[in-house]
Parts: structure tokens; C-alpha cells; sequence
């Protein structure tokens, strides 16, 4: 969890996310949303788990390793009950066997039962019949009785022995009776026979018929007590299998809780964390108990934010270097505006001067002038006027960037314009033997705009394309589009290269410098066009393939709206 330094063990980690400054104020905190996330939050912070969790994190070992040993206990969990499951069935298993061995040994007490009243019955039968086959009769149930009471024997417990042992010792003092008698019946002494039979072996076997009544009884009793206590067994084993369960299944979900938040609660610190980097807050810190890979996350993430830190606060100083030395570049172009409008307006007065004497000069009013000196002072007025029309450029430039530049708006014509353009540079497209044409659609309506400015525009994109184009044809044309014109000049030139499109708009710029060279200007008349059309709320643009000519577009409002200065 994000915490103060003064944060304890015991609240510090909780399922919400807290940030703090490296000074220990708190930057955010969120507290949990869902119930799944309230439960985590009382469990995490109001019972001992919170503890085993912090516990859990702090053992100093890979998540690979907890997760293998987590998974681990959980599978032992659940062995443990497949164990407990078969620990209980095989206990009923033992418990249906006692009961089936205790039914059987009921059996067989009245098996002894039954041969012990088919004695009786046959010995009555012998002094009757007085044959042999009563008496062997005698004799074979005795035998049965003898063989099923050592098979009861056998299974006795030390107490019932006994009293085995007392019905075996009647049933042979019986025994020897039946063979006293059966040898009297032999003797034909029929009423001495019944007399012992009376005397002796009836009362022998109702003592025998009494112990072996007690033998039956006791493993009734046994049999009874064994299917009550199965009967309670199989009561009892779902309550005990469930019970297990339950203990075993809330073992596994304890278990997932605390590894499972060891792990989510580093992931929201560091979501935190994450957010309030994105804020802005490069001194946030982050502080979980973990010793393994988000361990060291944390501690990785906590020296990315100082090292945003550290980033941050040079940017600042940067940027504040860099205000100020914007500044002083501002206050430096300020002056070299003021300069230029300064030197612009002292060198124009001189320089139109000196164009009226040479004019005047030309025009003999001073007198013939020899044929020898017409031609400099012809050159010297051509140079001159560029020389003029150059100051003219950097004085607008001065005066749009010191934003004392504004548009003349008054209604012009679109074909005033045009024939304007057509007049002042047909000269010039004859002397380089170029076609030159200017032209405008018909029945444009009246615009309003800065007609000077515009046709200065015009002039400057004219101008160049005739300059840079050496043969073939540069044509200016002007069309109505809804409420916008559109003025297009094309040429046949040396183009300009797709990479320097976007830079033929700056000030001062020129596409390459050997071709300064060779065409001259000052690189200042396409900057001017852009602000003059921008001024009149409209944009410029240019399309233009190398070595086969050049096309400039400015497309402005019929009527502008009104000037902005710039």
C-alpha cells in the first residue's frame, strides 16, 4: 500500500490505494467500492489476517515459489478430505462387518438352541421307539451342537468363555447320561431308562437349555448395541464428512485470500502510484512489505518517480530558461520590428528621392542627357525601384509584426485586379519571352476587401512565378466558388521539392540557396501574401512537382467581414 512514513504495519496495508508525497501527506486515497472489496477491507484490517497476509508478503522468496506452495497446501487440503472420506467409509465398512459377524454368531447361538431341542426331542423319541437310528439321531445333533458351540467359542469374548465352558461341561455329563440310557433301552430296561432320563438328563439339559438361553440373549445384546452404534455411525458420518468439508473448503478460501491479496494489493499500490504520476505528482512513493518481484517493483517504481522528479524539476528550469530567453528574443524582435519600420520609413524617403531626379534626369528636364550616361541612369532607377520595393516589403513585414498592421476594406473589382496584374508585369513576361495571361471568371459580383493588399498578393505570386520560370507559360486566373474566390497563378518552372512545400511560407526563406543566387529576392514576398490573406479571414496553399512548375492557390471571402489586424 502507498503510505506515509508514519504509517504502522498494522493499518498500512489495506484493500485501497494510498499515495503519499515524500514529505508523508497524503496525496489520494479510494476507498473500497464493492462488498467484495468492503469484506477484504474489514478481514484485512479487524481480524488476523491482515497479519498473514503482510506475513505472507514479507517472506523473502519468488511469487513462482508462493504460488507452487500455495497450491500445494491447497492440494494437501483436499487430500486431507479424500483421506478423511475414506477413513470414514472404510470405519462404516468395519462396523457393517462387526454387525454381520454378531448376526452371524446370533445364528449360530440358535443353531446350539435348536440342537440342543432336537437332543431333547430325539432322547423322548428313543425311550418311545426304542430303535438304533433315534439314537444315532441323538448322537449326530449332539455332534452338531458340539461343532457350532466351538465355532461361537471361537469368536467369545474372555467373559463368555466361561460360560461355554460350563454349557460344554453339562452337555458331556448329558452326553454320558444319553449313553446310559440308550444302552438301558438296548437292556430293554425301559422304566429304569425314563427314570434317569427324568432324574438326570432332563434337569441337565434345562441347565444347559438356561446357559445357552444366555449365550443367545448376550449376543442379542451385542448384535442390538452393534446396530444401534451403526445406526449412530452413519448418523453421524455426513454431519463429520460435512463438517470437514466445510473446515477444509474455508482452509482453501483463507488460503487463496491471503496469497491472492499478498499479490493484488502491490498491483493497486502501484496503479496509485501510476495515477497519481500521471497527475503530475512525480513525488508520490510507494511502500508494500513484499520481498519478492513486487518487491523490488516498488522499489524500481520508486526510483522512476524520483527520477521523474529530478526530470521534472530540470524541465521546470528549463522551460523557465527558455520563457525567458523567449522573452528577450520577443523584446529582441520588438526592436529589430521597430527598427526596420524606423530605417524603413528613413531609407524610403531618400530612396524615393533619388528615383525622382534620375526620373527627371531621364526626362530632360535638366537638359539633354548624353546617350552615354542615359543607360546608368536607366540601371540606376531600375535598381531603385526593386531597391524601394524591398523597403516597401520590410516595412509591411515590421508593421504586421509589431500588430500595427491593418486592411483598407472598401468594395474593389475582381477584374480591376486582374488587369492591373496583366499591365505591370506584361514588360516583364515579354522581355523573358514567356506567355503571360491573366484572366478572371465572368460576372464576378463586386467584392469587399483590401483591393490594394490583395492586388499586391497577387503581384508578389506573379512576380515570383515569372522570376523562377525560365520558358514556357505562367497564367493567373480568379474564379467565383459560392461565396469565396479563388485566385490560382501557375508556371512552368523549376517547381519546388515535396520537402520544402511546407517551409516556402517563412520569412526570409528560400528554397535553396544557389537559387538565391541566380533569381535574387529577398524571401520576404510570400510571407507577406500568407499574412495579407490570412487578414482577410482566408488561406494559402501550394502544389508544385520539380522541374515541371509550380501552382499557388489563396482562397479568401467575397466579402470580408472585417480586418484583423495581425
Amino acid at each position: 500500500m502507498l503510505a506515509s512514513p508514519a504509517t504502522t504495519a498494522t493499518d498500512s496495508y489495506v484493500p485501497k490505494q494510498e499515495v503519499t508525497d515524500s514529505d508523508g501527506t497524503l496525496a489520494s486515497a479510494q476507498s473500497p467500492a464493492s462488498w467484495s472489496e468492503k469484506i477484504a477491507h474489514v478481514l484485512l484490517t479487524r481480524s488476523p489476517l491482515g497479519n498473514l497476509v503482510r506475513w505472507v508478503a514479507s517472506i523473502k522468496t519468488s511469487v513462482h515459489a508462493k504460488l507452487f506452495w500455495g497450491y500445494m497446501l491447497v492440494t494437501l487440503l483436499f487430500l486431507a478430505m479424500g483421506w478423511m472420506s475414506l477413513q470414514t467409509i472404510a470405519s462404516m465398512s468395519a462396523q457393517s462387518q462387526l454387525l454381520d459377524q454378531a448376526h452371524e454368531r446370533v445364528h449360530w447361538a440358535q443353531q446350539i438352541q435348536h440342537a440342543l431341542a432336537l437332543q431333547m426331542n430325539f432322547t423322548a423319541m428313543a425311550l418311545l421307539l426304542r430303535d438304533e437310528t433315534t439314537i444315532a439321531n441323538i448322537l449326530r445333533e449332539n455332534n452338531r451342537f458340539s461343532n457350532t458351540l466351538a465355532r461361537l467359542e471361537e469368536f467369545a469374548r474372555p467373559e463368555e468363555r466361561e460360560l461355554i465352558q460350563r454349557i460344554r461341561a453339562a452337555q458331556e455329563a448329558a452326553l454320558t447320561t444319553v449313553a446310559d440310557i440308550a444302552n438301558l433301552v438296548r437292556d430293554g430296561r425301559i422304566d429304569a431308562a425314563m427314570t434317569l432320563q427324568l432324574n438326570k438328563e432332563y434337569p441337565l439339559y434345562l441347565q444347559i437349555d438356561g446357559l445357552v438361553d444366555q449365550v443367545v440373549k448376550r449376543e442379542q445384546e451385542k448384535m442390538d448395541s452393534l446396530r444401534a452404534s451403526v445406526a449412530a455411525a452413519n448418523r453421524k458420518a455426513p454431519i463429520i464428512m460435512g463438517s470437514f468439508a466445510a473446515v477444509l473448503i474455508l482452509l482453501a478460501l483463507l488460503l487463496r485470500f491471503v496469497i491472492s491479496w499478498s499479490f493484488i494489493q502491490p498491483v493497486r499500490d502501484a496503479q496509485g502510484f501510476l495515477t497519481q504520476v500521471a497527475k503530475g505528482n512525480f513525488k508520490a512513493t510507494i511502500n508494500v512489505p513484499n520481498r519478492d518481484e513486487f518487491g523490488d517493483l516498488a522499489d524500481q517504481m520508486n526510483e522512476m518517480g524520483r527520477e521523474l522528479h529530478n526530470l521534472y524539476e530540470s524541465q521546470q528550469a528549463n522551460a523557465r530558461e527558455l520563457q525567458r530567453l523567449n522573452e528577450q528574443l520577443q523584446q529582441a524582435s520588438k526592436a529589430k520590428s521597430e527598427f526596420l519600420a524606423n530605417m524603413s520609413h528613413e531609407l524610403r524617403t531618400p530612396m524615393n528621392a533619388i528615383l525622382g531626379f534620375v526620373e527627371m534626369l531621364l526626362d530632360d528636364i535638366y537638359g539633354d542627357v548624353p546617350p552615354h550616361l542615359r543607360e546608368p541612369l536607366m540601371d540606376i532607377q531600375v535598381n531603385g525601384k526593386h531597391l524601394l520595393n524591398l523597403i516597401n516589403d520590410v516595412l509591411d513585414l515590421s508593421k504586421i509584426e509589431a500588430g500595427r498592421m491593418e486592411l483598407s476594406l472598401d468594395e474593389y473589382s475582381v477584374q480591376d485586379v486582374v488587369d492591373t496584374i496583366q499591365t505591370s508585369l506584361q514588360s516583364l513576361a515579354l522581355e523573358k519571352r514567356l506567355e503571360f495571361v491573366a484572366w478572371a471568371q465572368q460576372g464576378i459580383p463586386l467584392a469587399f476587401g483590401d483591393g490594394k493588399r490583395i492586388t499586391q498578393c497577387l503581384m508578389n505570386l506573379a512576380g515570383n512565378a515569372l522570376k523562377f520560370t525560365k520558358q514556357g507559360r505562367v497564367e493567373v486566373w480568379v474564379e467565383h466558388k459560392q461565396d469565396q474566390l479563388l485566385y490560382r497563378v501557375s508556371d512552368t518552372g523549376i517547381g519546388i521539392p515535396k520537402d520544402q512545400l511546407e517551409h516556402v511560407f517563412g520569412e526570409f526563406r528560400q528554397v535553396d540557396a544557389a537559387i538565391t543566387r541566380e533569381f535574387g529576392g529577398s524571401g520576404l514576398g510570400l510571407s507577406i501574401t500568407k499574412k495579407f490573406v490570412e487578414m482577410h479571414g482566408g488561406r494559402i496553399w501550394v502544389e508544385s512537382e520539380l522541374g515541371k512548375g509550380s501552382t499557388f492557390f489563396f482562397e479568401i471571402p467575397l466579402r470580408v467581414d472585417g480586418g484583423q489586424s495581425v
